[in-house]
């Protein structure tokens, strides 16, 4: 079991727990305003929070968090599988806060017809937690890459994640657990 630890995102005005190997993207390569980066510096998982305008005229919240998934993909030509989506309470803010998890995944598209895709492909965990009073949505995505030998160890429409998704799906607790906007200023209020 992986040991966590509470970091400071945006200058301190939000807080969520990371494995303690996990070190700040920013460290080693230019991070956008709007994101926070952290990745395991024994591995390939990544977390990225991001700060998002709320999108809305979608007929459900799960129909928003799909449309960010697919944002976030677009571009990369990665096919993107859904699997499961729900409603969770993110335990350090209000109740009435809609939050949600969803687990999917990216596939990369093959090159060429004579090179097919590989079974790689990258397991996301994302977290949307819907701030519609500050007209934000912030995007949480773990990111776990599987090559083709950890891949076989997952059969995700049989609910078989493998041991890096289940390793995921921890730190996707440890967020829904941790996530604290201590200065809501931040968000011009």
């Amino acid at each position: 079991m992986a040991s966590f630890k509470v970091v400071d995102l945006y200058d301190g005005s939000i807080q969520v727990a990371v494995p303690t190997s996990f070190i700040d993207a920013s460290n080693l390569r230019p991070v956008p305003d709007n994101q926070e980066v952290y990745v395991d510096a024994n591995g390939t998982t990544s977390i990225v929070i991001e700060l998002l305008d709320r999108v809305s005229g979608f007929g459900t919240d799960e129909e928003s968090m799909k449309y960010h998934i697919e944002d976030l993909a677009g571009g990369s030509g990665d096919t993107i599988r859904l699997y499961q989506t729900q409603r969770v309470t993110m335990h350090k803010l209000h109740g009435a806060i809609p939050a949600y998890t969803m687990i999917a995944t990216a596939h990369p598209v093959a090159a060429t017809a004579s090179s097919p895709a590989s079974g790689a492909f990258t397991g996301i965990y994302m977290i949307m937690v819907r701030l519609v009073d500050q007209g934000c949505d912030v995007i949480v995505t773990i990111n776990v890459p599987h090559d083709e030998r950890l891949a076989r160890e997952v059969k995700m429409e049989e609910g078989r994640l493998g041991q890096k998704m289940e390793e995921g799906a921890t730190l996707r607790d440890a967020v829904v657990a941790s996530f604290w906007v201590k200065n809501w200023g931040l968000f011009g209020q």
